[in-house]
């Protein structure tokens, strides 16, 4: 119920880390509720580096499915050289940076990074603490899913319309003007 990739295992060569966003910077359902942050983050994605792209074959802004012993996700892909190859023993260690803000409900959805993690908590708040682990990372999309219960997106707001956010979620409670 709670498989783990072993050191080494050539089926997951690469290593994840989840992060937090500075757009998102509550929790993942408190975000995921709040238009006003799902306007600055509408969809989620995983940071990889060029040489990594160019060796999978993923493009900026295209999918890529990422895959544990424990599930897959997909999610765009954001080729950034802020996510570099580390040479580690002589070899080279890609990493792959996941946000951990989406999921199955709120005003924007998808995959969540919890998917691919072990079940592990902190022992002193019990708090989930899967911070980094083996995966891999491919080019492409799962299978059409079923997100029953999921809310559906609605356009981005323009000059004519705004989200509606309540006015106790808004900045220091202002109007949108």
């Amino acid at each position: 119920m709670n498989p783990l990739a072993p050191p080494g295992d050539r089926h997951f060569p690469l290593v994840a880390t989840t992060h937090r966003l500075t757009e998102h910077y509550l929790s993942g359902p408190m975000s995921r509720f709040n238009s006003w942050l799902n306007e600055l983050q509408p969809e989620m994605f995983v940071e990889i580096s060029p040489e990594l792209a160019a060796e999978r074959g993923i493009v900026h802004g295209g999918w890529a499915v990422l895959s544990t012993p424990r599930g897959e996700i997909e999610a765009r892909a954001m080729v950034t050289r802020r996510i570099k190859p580390l040479a580690v023993q002589g070899r080279v260690a890609h990493q792959v940076g996941i946000p951990i803000h989406w999921a199955y409900s709120g005003e924007i959805v998808g995959d969540s990074a919890n998917d691919l993690t072990a079940l592990i908590t902190e022992p002193n708040v019990s708090m989930h603490e899967a911070k980094a682990f083996a995966c891999d990372i491919r080019a492409g999309r799962l299978a059409p899913r079923d997100w029953r219960g999921a809310v559906k997106l609605e356009p981005l707001p323009s000059r004519e319309s705004t989200p509606d956010t309540p006015p106790s979620s808004r900045p220091e409670g202002r109007q949108i003007d």
